[in-house]
């Protein structure tokens, strides 16, 4: 059996941090969650993510600016994506901008979510096109 893909979520919301890990615990995945950026570069090193989802708006870091150390600290092959409530056209500029690879909106929430997480795991490594 292989081991469960682990997901890092940062959100300072913990309604949608506890979603979120509703969703993917349920679908076989292991979440750990951060309601904050700090202890994030931690978290990365301990966890060894394959999908990162970072929140756009952190209060008073915004996530973008993580979207660099997730990549400065990540395991090889980590997806570091956005995930927000923002417009999505807003968001696909973020993601854009930031160097994610891509982002999911708050908004794809249950199945739709493990879809989304599942079809960022299966991307071959090096295939940019944010969504």
């Amino acid at each position: 059996m292989s081991p469960q893909p682990v997901v890092l979520v940062v959100d300072d919301s913990e309604l949608a941090c506890e979603a979120v890990k509703h969703a993917l615990v349920n679908a076989n995945m292991q979440v750990v969650t951060l309601s904050s950026p700090f202890g994030f570069i931690k978290a990365i090193r301990e966890a060894r993510p394959s999908i990162v989802l970072v929140d756009v708006g952190l209060g008073s870091v915004n996530g973008t600016k993580l979207v660099q150390l997730g990549r400065e600290h990540a395991p090889r092959g980590c997806r570091v994506l956005l995930y927000s409530s923002r417009e999505e056209k807003l968001l696909a500029a973020d993601a854009l901008r930031s160097g994610a690879d891509g982002y999911i909106l708050k908004s794809t929430t249950g199945r739709a979510l493990v879809d989304a997480v599942r079809h960022w795991m299966a991307r071959p490594w090096g295939v940019d096109s944010p969504k």
